[in-house]
């Protein structure tokens, strides 16, 4: 089996092309071959929202959307982005893919779960935190650097550490910036010497 993913948000302009691609492709491959995931944020009614959506909103996205309501999943503000699994899971949705692409998944799928279920309970109630400085060129970019906050926050909790992240731009450390703006050069430096 293989599993083709397309990134990015629906109704992003620059997607359109790849959207309709896959669109196509669906029938080429065959419905038991091939399920579409669409991600929207349209903020509090649905998808992606700050609470729990209603079945009657669910309802409404399904009938324009050309679904059936169990399709639509909802994605509501959660304590960590662990919690997003379980929340899906929640939702039916290992249930739903086993059934709609026929997947072979047995038990191992609840003794996962059951560990995942684990690993968000133990993030939040970290109480230990681990300092980093990270220094780079566009550190105000922080999308820039998402792969190494993740990596880092990660690495953190294996260690039973919640992660602070201190963003340091390089140009606020050289020399020019102590003459320039000496308080910015100083809260650098004072960030700096934090990490441990």
């Amino acid at each position: 089996m293989t599993f083709w993913i397309l990134g990015g948000t629906i109704g992003d302009i620059e997607g359109m092309p790849f959207v309709e691609a896959f669109r196509q492709f669906q029938f080429k491959a065959k419905r038991e071959n091939f399920c579409n995931i669409h991600v929207s944020l349209v903020p509090q009614i649905v998808c992606r929202s700050s609470k729990p959506i209603e079945m009657a909103v669910k309802e409404k996205i399904s009938m324009f959307c050309h679904v059936n309501p169990e399709q639509v999943i909802c994605i509501h503000d959660v304590s960590s982005t662990y919690r997003v699994p379980v929340l899906l899971e929640e939702q039916g949705i290992v249930k739903y893919f086993k059934e709609r692409l026929d997947l072979p998944i047995g038990d191992s799928a609840n003794n996962l779960l059951f560990k995942w279920k684990n690993m968000a309970d133990r993030y939040e109630r970290l109480q230990k935190t681990c300092s980093i400085a990270l220094v780079g060129k566009y550190t105000k970019l922080r999308d820039c650097y998402a792969s190494v906050f993740k990596a880092l926050e990660h690495s953190a909790l294996a260690i039973n550490h919640k992660l602070n992240l201190m963003y340091i731009d390089s140009i606020d450390l050289e020399h020019t910036t102590e003459t320039e703006d000496p308080v910015k050069f100083h809260e650098a430096w004072q960030k700096l010497c934090k990490a441990e």
